[in-house]
C-alpha cells in the first residue's frame, strides 16, 4: 500500500471551506475512533489547525480519494467541499510535504514554530489510539529528525513569527488598552504574555479558570457586561454561539477586533459599526509579504534538504516496510515447513518407525526447505539489484 495525504488548507482554499472542518481535541478523538472502526483505514494521523486540515496514512488510493465522503459520513453532515479544494499526495510527494508542514514553509507565516508541535500532537494523539502502524511511525519519526535538523540548519527558526506575534504588532501600531482576550489556547496565551510585556492592561476570559503570568481568567458568563469597557478585543476560542454582537456596543468608540477563532465567531455586520475594525485569520495572512521576502533565502536551503533527504529516507522507509513483510513471510513458511515436518515424524512414531531414522528425516526435510526458501530469497534481492543496475 502506498503512502498518502489528504488535505485542504489556506493555500488550496478560503477560510469559509477551511472553518467546516476545524475540530477541537475531542471531535478529533471522535472521528479517529470511527476511522478506526467504521472505515478500511486501519492506522493514519489526522492534523488539524487553523490553517490546514490533513489526514496521513498507508492506505489503498481508492480509500483515500473518498476521504471527504468518509468525514461526511462520520459527522453526519454533508461538507460540501469541491474536490478542488482538497489535495492528495502520495508516496514521496506526501513525504516531502509533511517536511514542508512540519518546517512551516507550507504554513501561512512562512517559518512559523507552532505547526511542528501541532504535528506532534497529531501523532502522539493517533499513537495513544493504536492507530500507528510501524511504517506510519518511522515516517513521522524521520520527519521530526529532519525537520530538526532543518531548522537547525536555516534561519528558519531565528525570530520566529507566529499568529500571536502579527497580532501583537498590530494592536502595537493601531490598538489601545484595555485589551480583552478571549481563550487561553495557542494563540490567546502567548499573546496574552507578550502584551503584558509590553505594559499593556490585559484581561482574559476562558471556559475553564487558568492563571497566566498572574493574569486569572475571567468567566465567559461574565463577557457581555464588560465588553464596552475594551478598546481592543481579540477572540482566540471557537464557540457555536457568537461570544457577543453589534447590540452589545453602547459607544462608538474606537474599536479593534480580531476574530481568530476556526469556525469564525463573529458577523461580518460588526464592520458596519463607526469606528470600529474586524480582521480575520485571513486579512491578516495578506499582512505577510515582508515575512515572506525575509525568509526567502531560508526557505530555498529548506527546499533543498527536504529534496536531497525527502526521496531517499522514503525509499529507506519503504524498503523496510518491504523486508519486513518478506520477513514475516519467511517465518510463517518456516513455522509451516516445521509443523509439516513434525506432523509426519508423528505419524511415523506411532506407526512404530525407528526412532532415530525419523529424528535424521526430520532434520534433513526442515534443512532442506529452509535452505530453499532462503536460496529463494537471495535470487531475488540479486536479481532486483541487477534491475537497479540496468
Amino acid at each position: 500500500m502506498e503512502f498518502h495525504c489528504w488535505g485542504i488548507s489556506h493555500k488550496s482554499t478560503s477560510l469559509e471551506v477551511r472553518e467546516k472542518f476545524a475540530f477541537n481535541k475531542d471531535k478529533i478523538d471522535e472521528i479517529l475512533a470511527k476511522l478506526k472502526t467504521l472505515t478500511a483505514f486501519d492506522n493514519g494521523i489526522f492534523l488539524s489547525t487553523c490553517n490546514r486540515t490533513e489526514f496521513y496514512s498507508f492506505c489503498p488510493r481508492i480509500e483515500i480519494k473518498k476521504f471527504d465522503a468518509h468525514l461526511e459520513h462520520i459527522l453526519g453532515k454533508g461538507l460540501e467541499v469541491r474536490k478542488n479544494d482538497q489535495y492528495l499526495l502520495s508516496d514521496n510527494d506526501a513525504f516531502a510535504h509533511l517536511l514542508r508542514v512540519m518546517t512551516g514553509i507550507d504554513s501561512m507565516i512562512v517559518g512559523e514554530p507552532d505547526i511542528f508541535g501541532q504535528v506532534k500532537k497529531a501523532y502522539e494523539n493517533s499513537r495513544s489510539f493504536g492507530y500507528l502502524n510501524s511504517s506510519l511511525d518511522s515516517i513521522f519519526s524521520k520527519s521530526i529528525n529532519i525537520t530538526k535538523e532543518i531548522r537547525s540548519a536555516t534561519n528558519l527558526s531565528k525570530n520566529p513569527v507566529s499568529i500571536a506575534s502579527l497580532v501583537e504588532n498590530i494592536i502595537l501600531k493601531e490598538g489601545h488598552s484595555p485589551v480583552l482576550i478571549i481563550g487561553a489556547g495557542d494563540i490567546g496565551k502567548p499573546l496574552l504574555k507578550r502584551l503584558i510585556a509590553n505594559d499593556y492592561e490585559v484581561a482574559l476570559f476562558n471556559r475553564s479558570k487558568v492563571e497566566v503570568d498572574g493574569i486569572i481568567s475571567n468567566p465567559l458568563s461574565e463577557l457581555n457586561a464588560n465588553i464596552n469597557e475594551y478598546k481592543t478585543i481579540v477572540v482566540a476560542a471557537p464557540s457555536e454561539k457568537e461570544f457577543f454582537e453589534s447590540k452589545d456596543f453602547k459607544t462608538a468608540e474606537h474599536r479593534l477586533i480580531f476574530d481568530l477563532a476556526i469556525p469564525r465567531n463573529l458577523d461580518g455586520s460588526l464592520n458596519n459599526l463607526k469606528n470600529l475594525k474586524l480582521l480575520t485569520l485571513d486579512e491578516i495572512s495578506m499582512m505577510v509579504e515582508e515575512n515572506i521576502k525575509g525568509r526567502k533565502d531560508s526557505v530555498a536551503q529548506a527546499e533543498g534538504i527536504i529534496e536531497k533527504n525527502s526521496e531517499r529516507e522514503f525509499r529507506r522507509i519503504k524498503n523496510k516496510k518491504n523486508t519486513d513483510a518478506k520477513q514475516k513471510k519467511f517465518r510463517e513458511s518456516l513455522a509451516e515447513t516445521k509443523d509439516e515436518a513434525v506432523n509426519k515424524a508423528k505419524e511415523r512414531i506411532l506407526k512404530g518407525d525407528n526412532i532415530e531414522n525419523i529424528i535424521d528425516d526430520l532434520a534433513n526435510e526442515i534443512a532442506s526447505k529452509n535452505a530453499f526458501q532462503v536460496s529463494k530469497i537471495l535470487d531475488s534481492s540479486t536479481r532486483n539489484e541487477k534491475n537497479k543496475q540496468t
